[in-house]
């Protein structure tokens, strides 16, 4: 399944919904459902606020794979920037001491099963797989 949704936090409430019509529809284990709308939430809201003039819509593809789910979103006329090439966040160390960004990709890095990055005529797709330990 795939749609298009506006380049906008607003699009988050409709996502979910689009998300959870997936599970069910596809009958993917539900207890996947969580992490997934995390790093589909942590994706999108990157692609809104550093692509914010992008002229297009993000597309988001739901994929049933043997015991998950692969998630794809395609942001469109931006910019090359791998998620999977970004720095580990500082976990450790008092709150006020830690540098801001990058905790969000940190953690999807570390729930998810597998993170790809794709770039190819100003076209920016993040690609991951979360299956059933």
């Amino acid at each position: 399944m795939r749609q298009h949704f506006p380049r906008s936090i607003e699009s988050l409430d409709p996502i979910f919904a689009f998300t959870e019509a997936f599970f069910e529809a596809k009958d993917v284990d539900e207890s996947l459902l969580r992490t997934v709308s995390f790093a589909i939430e942590e994706l999108f809201t990157n692609m809104v606020k550093y692509n914010a003039a992008g002229p297009e819509e993000i597309l988001l593809e739901l994929t049933p794979i043997a015991g998950g789910v692969e998630v794809s979103l395609v942001d469109f006329d931006t910019e090359p920037f791998d998620p999977t090439q970004s720095r580990a966040a500082k976990v450790d160390g008092p709150i006020e001491d830690r540098p801001v960004g990058g905790l969000g990709l940190h953690l999807i890095k570390k729930m998810v099963d597998s993170l790809r990055y794709e770039y190819a005529d100003r076209r920016s797709t993040v690609t991951f797989t979360r299956t059933v330990n």
